[in-house]
């Protein structure tokens, strides 16, 4: 295996867990479980969710951009998967209605 690859790859991970880790040393959580799941899940989302974006948004971004990104989506990643599932648990039924009849043409009657 390519040695730059390996190195870039491990400096991803590296970028993706320090992202993951941020919101947690910086947040006042009293438990240790809900840390650790905190750093795991943040850092997959970074680890998984990264490279698509990048792949789709910046094709030919260098490492160190690589690294940004994996980095914030490690480090926000998860905030905005909770907006997102209040948003939808709060609003999901009206913004699919009104989808469904922009998509289906509501009742003009």
């Amino acid at each position: 295996m390519d040695t730059m690859l390996l190195f870039t790859r491990f400096w991803l991970l590296l970028a993706a867990i320090g992202g993951a880790v941020l919101p947690v040393a910086l947040g006042n959580e009293a438990s240790r479980r809900r840390a650790v799941v905190q750093v795991v899940c943040g850092a997959m989302m970074a680890i998984f969710l990264a490279p698509a974006l990048e792949r789709h948004f910046m094709p030919e971004s260098p490492a160190e951009i690589q690294a940004g990104v994996s980095f914030l989506v490690g480090c926000f990643g998860l905030r905005l998967t909770m907006i997102a599932q209040r948003l939808i648990d709060n609003r999901g039924e009206s913004i699919a209605n009104r989808m469904i009849d922009r998509i289906a043409g509501g009742d003009n009657s």
